[in-house]
C-alpha cells in the first residue's frame, strides 16, 4: 500500500470547494475543508497516495513525430 500525505488546494469559493470534495468522495478519498483566516474562502485538503515513481505518460494519442 502506498504512503498517504495531505495535499492542500489553494483558497476557493464555497461552490468550488463543495464540487472538489464531491469529486474526491466519489473516488473514496478522505477530505477536509477549512475556512480561510480572512473568512473569504475555503481550503480543501485531501489525503492522497504517494508513490515511489511518477506515472508514465500515455503515448496512445500522440503523434509519433512529436516524441
Amino acid at each position: 500500500m502506498a504512503k498517504s500525505t495531505w495535499f492542500t488546494h489553494e483558497i476557493m469559493s464555497t461552490k468550488q470547494a463543495n464540487d472538489l470534495i464531491k469529486q474526491y468522495t466519489l473516488r473514496n478519498i478522505q477530505t477536509s475543508k477549512q475556512l480561510s483566516a480572512d473568512y473569504r474562502g475555503w481550503y480543501v485538503s485531501a489525503l492522497l497516495p504517494e508513490y515511489k515513481n511518477q506515472p508514465r505518460q500515455s503515448y496512445v494519442w500522440q503523434n509519433p513525430m512529436w516524441r
